[in-house]
Order: C-alpha cells, then sequence, then structure tokens
C-alpha cells in the first residue's frame, strides 16, 4: 500500500488530507481493514496536477473575473471593488457630509416570535 500512498503524496496531497480521506465516513464495520485501505486509495486518489501549462490556442478569448458593487450593482474588475464597492459607493458626494453606520438592530423576543408563527401555521 506504501506504492498507492505514494502516488497521493505525488500529486501534491499532505498526510493530513490522506488522512482525512481515508477515514472520513467510514462505516459501522469493517471486515477487511487492508483491503478497505487499498480500496479508498484507489478510489478516491485526487486527479493527477498538470506538468506544464498549455498554452492558449490564438484566439481563445480569456476570462477574467467581474463582480458587481454591493451596493449599486455596478460591474467592474475585482481590483476596483475593494470591499465590495464601486469608487462613488466609497467615497460621498461633494457637499454631502458621510452617512453615519446604521443603527444596531433592534432586539427582537425570538421564542415569542417563533410561538406566533407556530400559531399562523395551525390556522387554516
Amino acid at each position: 500500500m506504501e506504492p498507492l500512498a505514494a502516488q497521493w503524496f505525488a500529486r501534491g496531497v499532505d498526510a493530513d488530507y490522506l488522512t482525512h480521506a481515508l477515514t472520513s465516513g467510514l462505516p459501522a464495520q469493517v471486515d477487511s481493514p487492508i483491503g478497505f485501505v487499498r480500496r479508498r486509495l484507489n478510489d478516491k486518489i485526487p486527479p493527477g496536477l498538470p506538468t506544464t501549462r498549455t498554452p492558449a490556442t490564438p484566439g481563445t478569448p480569456v476570462r477574467r473575473l467581474m463582480v458587481e458593487c454591493t451596493e449599486c450593482g455596478t460591474p467592474g474588475p475585482s481590483g476596483a471593488l475593494p470591499d465590495g464597492l464601486c469608487r462613488p459607493c466609497r467615497t460621498p458626494a461633494l457637499g454631502q457630509a458621510p452617512t453615519a453606520p446604521a443603527d444596531p438592530p433592534v432586539a427582537r423576543d425570538i421564542h415569542a416570535l417563533v410561538g406566533t408563527l407556530r400559531d399562523l401555521m395551525k390556522t387554516p
């Protein structure tokens, strides 16, 4: 089984990952521990890492990650939206004072709210 484990390590797996892969989801009873481990080493082996990067063929579009501003929804590259906000949403407009942070949410009686919801579900 050592050669099988060596294949895992050759694919960039560390000992903790290998241990987790072999021990997660254990059945209630294992009749043959050696057979069980051998089967898991063969069945759960991770895919091999590419040895060389394949060059992109000319004309293939380059994929870039686009994100949206969390306030106004303006799309843009991830580098242009630090903290998820575009420049107009990050900086206040000229002549306006910066907005104060919102008040913390009001504490609710969760037990009373859940009780009310249960009562509403019982009524036809």
